[in-house]
């Protein structure tokens, strides 16, 4: 079952987008388990519904999918003033508890995302892993957003003009927002969430992603990782999901 419309937030101040996906039986489990599922720069939140096998891998899954709109936000809490990031990872799950019969355990509550959603997925697992348990990253992007902002303070020109109205004229980094810094600065007594990182062999972003499991293995964090078939397209996130899903126990 797939459901289309909108949610009230009050971290935003708007109504904002809601794709959700739920087993063809829902209402029949005492409690479900839940996947937040982000999508990329250049998408919304029906993407994985209208492009991916997503209503058809849920329809034998105890899983409630639910899939939010962030715009071109790279899932941050932005210098103009919409806090994305807050609104996924910590408004949208107490939204969900208190509509749907979703568990809320952290071992039973996921988030993924291909490209600026894989990397909005590892942002939100490594910053709140007492919430998500599990993160599925599809060829994630920007893996190393510092170097981007930095990049774009040397030349002027930032690769995407959108990290002007996030981080500012400045281009300022924030630790918050760098995955790197994230790993090493990683609390811990804090559990660690389970990652599972998959790039396509003809992706552009192919190299940053065998770059950033130098760093997990370096941060000792639970991962897999593996190289598949496809470029940075629905084909292979289409696969990746699938993976993921078969795997999360």
């Amino acid at each position: 079952m797939v459901l289309r419309g909108s949610v009230y937030s009050n971290t935003l101040d708007m109504e904002t987008g809601l794709s959700v996906i739920t087993p063809n039986d829902y209402g029949q489990a005492e409690r479900y388990r839940v996947c937040y599922v982000l999508h990329g720069l250049c998408g919304g939140n029906g993407d994985y519904s209208n492009y991916t096998m997503l209503p058809y891998f849920a329809y034998d899954k105890d899983i409630l999918f639910l899939c939010p709109e962030v715009q071109r936000s790279f899932y941050a809490n932005t210098d103009y003033g919409m806090a994305y990031f807050s609104f996924v990872c910590d408004e949208l799950p107490r939204i969900a508890k208190l509509i749907f019969n979703i568990s809320a355990k952290r071992e039973d509550t996921a988030i993924l995302g291909g490209s600026m959603g894989g990397y909005g997925a590892l942002k939100c697992a490594l910053t709140r892993p007492d919430r998500f348990g599990t993160c599925g990253a599809f060829a994630p992007a920007p893996l190393y957003l510092n170097e981007w902002l930095q990049k774009g303070q040397e030349t002027g020109a930032p690769e995407f003009p959108d990290l002007f109205g996030i981080f500012g004229k400045t281009l300022t980094p924030r630790e918050a927002d760098d995955l790197p810094s994230l790993l090493r600065s990683f609390p811990q007594d804090m559990p660690k969430p389970a990652l599972f990182l998959t790039v396509g062999k003809d992706d552009p972003f192919l190299s940053d992603c065998r770059r950033f499991r130098r760093n997990l293995q370096d941060a000792a964090i639970p991962f897999s990782y593996e190289e598949i078939d496809g470029g940075h397209d629905f084909y292979a996130f289409n696969a990746a999901l699938r993976r993921f899903i078969e795997q999360w126990k």
